[in-house]
């Protein structure tokens, strides 16, 4: 999986104080006459706590490497602040490289990498070959609709990837309310703006977390490799399974991801004994309603929303699932 820059300026340093260290040891063992200026009866305790002290060093850095490969923030932000205090104990050159690393953790694409949510940006390339992708059919643009549920954002152009990615699909768990929470904005901020905003936009992440933990509804994640990009709630209500909040990250949209978590949701609710898949769509937003209509959803019922800042006119969409 790519990660930020900032991600690899922290592996980089990373990897240059261990080289430092290593070296550092080197010149003492290859070359003990370097020790020749420290007092006799000074040298054991200098030796000492200079192992002491590049053996804790390195042991950090390897665990540092470790847990930001495995996407463990806390973990990693704890033991640079243990070796940023080796390091004061060492020399000013350390003291700065590790003050830059614990620097890094306060930029938002590191905090995104470590939820596992970051999503690089396309380069210049990549845009141009989604712009030249732009005059596709009707059908294409409306199967990769980003979000269902009257609250949705429109389809954007994407990044066509050069290697095909590994997608997968997995329940989320109350552990995952962050990322779940954390998809969802990222995929309805364009609708802060609209009349009326999305209702999603007002939910937080604790609220997402109570209702994963009572269980009064579900969710499910979409990784693209290592990186969870879209996501979708549901919950069961008498013989329907509804799902709602479908979220597909802008930079991610138009690879067929929306159509995916909503068939993954259909086999979950026949394999709990329901009968009919249910959504809700704004019907302006014709994308969402084509998609659902190709995957044999029907309208079965309109409602008029009214809220303080406007008014939605919202489509109920139905799929029998099976007799």
């Amino acid at each position: 999986m790519q990660r930020p820059t900032t991600i690899r300026i922290m592996l980089m340093i990373l990897y240059l104080k261990l080289v430092l260290l290593l070296m550092n040891v080197g010149t003492i063992v290859f070359n003990p006459g370097s020790l020749n200026e420290i007092d006799e009866a000074q040298r054991s305790t200098f030796i000492t706590a200079i192992t002491i002290l590049t053996t804790v060093s390195i042991a950090c850095i390897a665990g540092m490497i470790l847990t930001i490969n495995k996407k463990k923030y806390w973990p990693t932000l704890l033991i640079a602040f243990v070796l940023l205090i080796c390091s004061t104990m060492m020399n000013q050159l350390h003291s700065m490289m590790t003050t830059l690393i614990i620097v890094m953790f306060l930029f938002r694409s590191s905090r995104e990498y470590f939820r596992g949510v970051y999503v690089a940006p396309p380069s210049p390339r990549a845009k141009a070959s989604a712009t030249a992708k732009s005059e596709s059919t009707e059908d294409e643009e409306s199967e990769q609709a980003a979000l269902a549920e009257p609250d949705e954002a429109p389809a954007a152009p994407l990044v066509k990837l050069k290697k095909e990615p590994e997608v997968s699909i997995r329940a989320a768990t109350p552990q995952d309310a962050n990322t779940v929470f954390s998809l969802m904005i990222m995929a309805f901020e364009e609708y802060r703006s609209a009349i009326p905003p999305s209702s999603a936009l007002a939910e937080t992440e604790e609220s997402v977390e109570e209702a994963l933990r009572s269980g009064s509804e579900s969710a499910v994640l979409l990784y693209e490799d290592d990186t969870a990009v879209a996501m979708a709630r549901f919950k069961y209500e008498n013989e329907a399974i509804c799902f709602f909040r479908l979220s597909v990250v802008p930079h991610r949209r138009r690879r067929g991801y929306a159509r995916q978590l909503v068939k993954w949701i259909e086999k979950e609710g026949v394999a709990n004994g329901k009968t009919i898949s249910r959504c809700k769509v704004r019907q302006s937003v014709q994308n969402n309603l084509v998609l659902y209509q190709n995957m044999d959803y029907e309208i079965v019922d309109q409602e008029l929303i009214v809220r303080p800042e406007g008014t939605v006119k919202a489509l109920t969409m139905e799929k029998k699932l099976w007799e």
